[in-house]
């Protein structure tokens, strides 16, 4: 049984705030763009150092495939073990079927980790939820931890997440 952190991206690791001292210096980029706040970062090591989670990340990075997500880590020495993305739950057909101002009521990051988990569920013994973008089913709130997306995963954040995982 494994202890998943379902990791959001934007406003969680790459935070607004990071963003735009990276852009005033003028700082380098690599093929993902500007690195992730250190200090986000260093609380997601924080994280998966006190719990032992693996990731499955349910961010739109998820586009860059399993590939590109472990080139990521790897690249930027990011802590922890991604193992899997979210499944999407709107298809291409349910696209081409409804108003395109709708998309947004029909992408629900908590549909897409439930999902999930629910392809998984024998192997999950607990999970969290970092997201700074509160779409989530009812089921999953005493699993979600909200972060600013000016600041990103804080110190209150990670040890929220830890509790959650290490109950």
């Amino acid at each position: 049984m494994k202890k998943i952190l379902f990791l959001d991206i934007d406003g969680v690791l790459n935070t607004e705030r990071w963003h735009k001292k990276m852009v005033a210096s003028h700082a380098p980029q690599d093929s993902f763009g500007y690195d992730f706040d250190p200090e986000a970062v260093a609380n997601l090591r924080h994280i998966v150092e006190a719990t032992g989670a693996e990731i499955v990340i349910s961010s739109s990075w998820k586009g860059y495939g399993m590939d590109g997500l472990q080139e990521l880590w790897e690249t930027r020495d990011l802590p922890g073990k991604v193992i899997d993305f979210t499944p999407d739950v709107v298809t291409d057909e349910m696209l081409l079927q409804i108003n395109l101002e709708e998309v947004d009521m029909m992408i629900c990051r908590g549909k897409e980790i439930k999902k999930w988990l629910s392809i998984h569920k024998n192997k999950v013994s607990h999970y969290a939820i970092l997201d700074d973008y509160d779409d989530m089913l009812p089921e999953q709130m005493p699993h979600f931890v909200q972060t600013n997306y000016e600041v990103g995963l804080s110190k209150e954040n990670a040890d929220r997440v830890i509790e959650i995982l290490n109950k």
